[in-house]
């Protein structure tokens, strides 16, 4: 085989043509062994990029499955930055959410200790706001570089008093972090290496950029759905708590503290319509524990014209302020530090009660979740509050009823008995100075009276405030009880009863009330003349029967006394314990109130 390097003259050929050839022969061979070496760098280059972009897409498929195995967001954007060292480097690196008009630094590296959460006004950082705006990088090659856009972002960092950590760095890349085409943050990148950032190395970053995004999104959808979690919790142990409370500035005072205390609210405090005002008072405040700060002093904001809280209350309507600086409604109080508030409504069958006022110490501390829930809270505050109007209400007309029975009860015994003494010492008088003999029988008549009387008093006031059920027990009072009930009514009543029971004073005095309900009844109704209770202990049961031999009645039917059995099963019920009763027509008629000692 004829070698090609080695030309061979051919017949004919002269000296000088076959130089030629053999030049030409070599000029070949060096151009073919130079796009051979050519050849085998580009290979090399292209295994180096290759192996470059399958670490980059190995380094971005680790982040992606961190994102979807976490949402512990500060390890998570600490990984991503880690990981973009890797691929990206920087000298110092950091990673801040978007809130509102803020930045909220999360997470940094490099530099000096980190500041995380520390918050910066956006207007504070114009570049960086045309950078959002535009959804692009913004990379400054050399940070030093005597350059409009270079001088800008300088003097951005010596305004913020930012030298010490940029210093030596002079490559610079500000990257938007984007989520469902919205800014949620920004990736703030820094080198040493004048013209460092690029923007292949941009296009990369951007790419970390997006699963920052990704990660901070997801962990604000997280942290909204546990808050909404939370926030339906506390309207539930709201409601639970306030619906048993009856007293409105204990309601007030429980509804404010529940609602700081499980939201962190800075200042909670709740306010009345009274007249043109709204009247807030200091107790019906959740507040900081601070002595310095002070609220709801002399706070009466005229409805409709004076305050935010006075506002509301005019126009019936929610409302958020964002600032309440910017505010004209605002009514500052010493050493106030709210920065915005929001207060709701609090109706009555449309008709507004009182406010709800809540506090913030930040800007916008407040969104629409804030006022849904809030308004469902006043909601139940505005049930509760008519509840204990109305239980108020039925207390004082009870007290009223009480007083005018008193006072029937009065009229028809004790004044009676009262004026027949009266005449019976004036007859006794008269006949002690003529016929002394003879005023024996008026001075009896006036005893019998006068003791009469005296057991009418105690039973009035027996029914009133039963003390020796507290200081004596239950089977003492029920005594005292009986021998008033007795005396009263001329009623033959037999006690059998054991050992004083160990129960609740609760329970007693429902015991107590049934009984004394039972024999009012007895008295007013069954005609009897003999009746019996039996308090008796056994089987792990406390067992009340009281019987008499009355006329009897229908159960099935209506009665005289009715109202009074259906007041001593729900006392017997609210005891824990179950009422039966048995009658029939010239049957006499037998209650009995059971109620297990072990739930007691």
């Amino acid at each position: 085989m004829t070698n090609s390097s080695t030309p061979h003259q051919e017949p004919g050929m002269t000296p000088m043509e076959f130089v030629r050839l053999q030049d030409e022969l070599r000029k070949t061979n060096e151009e073919l062994a130079a796009a051979n070496e050519a050849l085998r760098e580009s290979e090399r280059e292209l295994e180096r990029r290759v192996e470059e972009r399958t670490h980059e897409l190995s380094t971005l498929l680790r982040v992606s499955h961190n994102i979807t195995t976490t949402l512990e967001l500060e390890s998570l954007l600490g990984l991503i930055l880690d990981q973009l060292k890797e691929v990206v480097d920087y000298r110092l690196a950091s990673i801040s959410a978007l809130e509102g008009d803020t930045l909220v630094l999360l997470e940094q590296r490099g530099g000096a200790e980190p500041m995380v959460n520390e918050r910066e006004s956006l207007t504070n950082h114009p570049n960086t706001l045309k950078m959002l705006e535009a959804g692009k990088p913004l990379i400054i090659p050399d940070l030093n570089a005597d350059t409009y856009l270079a001088g800008r972002v300088r003097g951005n960092i010596v305004k913020r008093g930012k030298e010490a950590l940029y210093a030596d760095n002079n490559s610079w890349m500000s990257i938007p972090l984007i989520a469902h085409e919205k800014p949620v943050g920004v990736l703030v990148l820094a080198h040493e290496e004048v013209n460092y950032y690029t923007p292949a190395r941009a296009d990369l970053a951007m790419a970390f950029a997006n699963y920052a995004a990704i990660a901070i999104t997801n962990a604000r959808l997280f942290t909204e759905e546990r808050r909404r979690a939370e926030q339906f919790h506390v309207i539930s142990e709201v409601g639970r708590r306030i619906t048993s409370i009856l007293s409105l500035d204990q309601l007030l005072v429980e509804t404010a503290r529940t609602i700081r205390e499980s939201f962190g609210y800075h200042h909670v405090h709740i306010g009345m319509v009274e007249g043109e005002r709204v009247v807030f008072k200091t107790r019906n405040a959740a507040r900081p524990q601070d002595e310095a700060f002070q609220c709801c002093e002399d706070v009466t904001p005229i409805v409709g014209r004076e305050g935010i809280s006075g506002w509301v209350a005019g126009t019936g309507e929610s409302l958020i302020v964002p600032d309440v600086m910017k505010d004209v409604r605002f009514i500052p109080s010493k050493n106030d530090q709210t920065r915005s508030e929001t207060a709701i409504p609090i109706k009555i069958k449309g008709q507004v009660i009182g406010v709800i006022d809540v506090e913030s110490d930040h800007l916008n501390g407040f969104d629409e979740s804030d006022l849904i829930v809030l308004q469902s809270l006043a909601d139940q505050v505005a049930v509760a509050i008519e509840n204990a109007r109305l239980y108020e209400q039925a207390r004082h007309l009870a007290a009223l009823e009480e007083r005018q029975k008193l006072a029937r009860e009065l009229h028809d015994s004790v004044s009676q008995a009262l004026y027949g003494i009266v005449l019976g010492a004036r007859t006794a008088r008269t006949l002690v100075e003529r016929e002394p003999v003879k005023a024996i029988e008026p001075l009896d008549y006036i005893l019998s009276l006068s003791e009469a009387g005296l057991a009418e008093m105690r039973a009035l006031i027996f029914e009133l405030r039963p003390e020796s059920l507290q200081t004596e027990g239950l089977v003492a009072a029920v005594g005292k009880l009986v021998n008033a009930v007795g005396a009263r009514y001329q009623l033959k009543v037999r006690i059998e009863a054991s050992e004083e029971p160990g129960v609740a004073l609760e329970v007693k005095e429902s015991l107590y009330r049934i009984a004394q309900e039972a024999l009012n009844n007895i008295a007013k109704h069954a005609r009897a003349q003999h009746v019996e209770i039996r308090l008796a202990q056994g089987n792990g049961q406390l067992i009340l029967k009281i019987s008499d031999d009355g006329i009897g009645f229908n159960t099935a039917q209506s009665f005289p006394g009715h109202l009074g059995l259906h007041s001593m099963r729900e006392r017997a019920e609210k005891a824990g314990g179950i009422f039966a009763i048995e009658s029939a027509p010239d049957q006499g008629a037998r209650i009995q109130v059971t109620i297990p000692l072990s739930s007691r």
